[in-house]
């Protein structure tokens, strides 16, 4: 009997060791825009001039939530664009008037807002500032 409890217990041991961890799930928000818009930038791309790269200038949407006592800036190229098949997001910084709410969340160094048509941009956080009567 007790190598059957024994064993019983290992299992239990080893299954919860083996059992996939899932991160949780962000939790949304309301949250105040403050600022929203786009903005150019030069970037350096492939090409085939005598260097093999060459500055182009690319379109880059920013948003400034109030979020939880913060101020959270984040960035996101619009695309897919042929060349940037890692930008996903179609939504522009107009989608996202300021004044208005949003829902949003952060995870990790990642802004997440949901966009009016259900689908969630991720921006790259770039800036996060408390206000002063908090900082100390």
């Amino acid at each position: 009997m007790t190598h059957h409890i024994l064993s019983t217990a290992s299992f239990v041991v080893f299954v919860s060791l083996a059992a996939p961890s899932y991160a949780a799930e962000p939790e949304f928000n309301v949250g105040l825009i403050t600022e929203s818009r786009t903005y150019e930038r030069e970037q350096l791309a492939e090409s085939g001039g005598p260097n093999g790269i060459a500055p182009i200038r690319v379109s880059i949407n920013r948003v400034t939530v109030a979020l939880e006592g913060e101020r959270i800036t984040g960035e996101w190229k619009p695309g897919p664009v042929l060349r940037d098949l890692r930008s996903t997001s179609r939504a522009l910084a107009k989608d996202f008037p300021g004044g208005t709410d949003v829902q949003a969340a952060t995870d990790r160094n990642q802004l997440l807002l949901k966009h009016p048509d259900g689908t969630v941009v991720r921006a790259k956080i770039v800036d996060r500032v408390k206000p002063e009567d908090e900082r100390d």
